[in-house]
């Protein structure tokens, strides 16, 4: 007589904004009302089995080598679990090369729910070392600055690589964010190919010290010193090209009082920050009329910053 098969472990892990300004591949906020959801269970058959992907059009690879909510779990077992076995069910909430972490969200979400299939107990900095592999299956750079605030929630800075090292940052109460994905795609690799190759010291200095500016501005809780540390010299300006509208909405934004606006991530996505939920509400109609006059309509939404991924339910079958 066969054994009854293992519950399914379901995970949830959160969209993430990037970069926020000067943070390149550095740091990362989660927000609350986006994500994808994974379940995994046991299976007696050692390795991986990509189950059934849903919510994606069809449009990701089913090999579980391929597919970051699988490949991840590879690698989990590899380093943490030899001859285990895993089944696994992706469940898209995010849209393909948004800026808003989807493949991250992903992996995240898969490695929470597999760590407690396989009862490991793992760390914060261990899942997030994980999870980065995942993102150099999907775009061939294994930058942590969405899978660390997808699995650590909130704001969170990464100083180091080798070692990986994860900080916490606070997030000021009254901070509102206005997400908007515009109707088109850009694909991590491609913007991250538009980057310049060298930077003038002068640049470089400037940026140093709004990084600086950001993480103090945070720790005061001061919205406006905020601002005026979210400004990108560098990555910004190669990368608005490939977002059509985007300048125009940021200039519309900005003069309507955002306390800032730029590209979350690789974007298209756009994030204006806001001190309350009402002025939010208003950015992101601005945002909205400037990405549909350039024939980019597209979706948001107003949000907060949120908690990192975690179990949503143990019993589903």
């Amino acid at each position: 007589m066969s054994a009854a098969p293992r519950p399914w472990i379901e995970a949830f892990a959160p969209a993430t904004i990037s970069n926020l300004g000067p943070g390149f591949d550095c740091l990362g906020l989660a927000i609350q009302g986006a994500g994808d959801r994974v379940r995994v269970r046991r299976s007696s058959t050692p390795g991986v089995r990509l189950c059934r992907v849903t919510g994606d059009q069809g449009r990701l690879p089913t090999e579980p080598e391929a597919n970051t909510a699988s490949a991840v779990l590879i690698e989990l077992i590899k380093r943490h679990a030899p001859g285990a076995g895993l089944e696994v069910e992706l469940d898209k909430g995010l849209p393909l090369g948004s800026g808003l972490g989807s493949s991250g969200a992903s992996a995240c979400a898969a490695l929470v729910a597999g760590d407690a299939a396989l009862g490991l107990g793992l760390g914060h900095p261990q899942l997030v070392d994980l999870a980065r592999d995942g993102e150099r299956i999907a775009c061939g750079s294994a930058h942590p600055d969405n899978v660390a605030p997808a699995i650590v929630g909130g704001v969170v800075l990464i100083p180091n690589l080798d070692p990986l090292r994860l900080i916490s940052l606070p997030a000021p109460r009254d901070l509102w964010i206005a997400v908007y994905t515009p109707g088109c795609e850009v694909k991590t690799a491609d913007a991250r190919a538009v980057l310049p190759k060298q930077v003038r010291l002068d640049q470089t200095v400037r940026h140093a010290a709004r990084l600086g500016l950001l993480v103090h501005a945070l720790h005061v809780g001061d919205l406006a010193l905020l601002g005026e540390a979210i400004v990108d010299e560098l990555v910004e300006p190669a990368r608005a090209h490939l977002i059509p509208g985007y300048l125009d909405a940021k200039v519309s934004a900005i003069e309507a009082g955002a306390i800032a606006c730029s590209i979350s991530g690789a974007g298209p996505t756009t994030f204006a920050l806001a001190a309350s939920e009402e002025r939010a509400t208003a950015l992101l109609e601005i945002l909205e009329e400037a990405f549909t006059h350039n024939g980019v309509a597209g979706k948001g939404w107003v949000d907060r910053v949120g908690a990192g991924a975690q179990i949503t339910s143990k019993q589903l079958h």
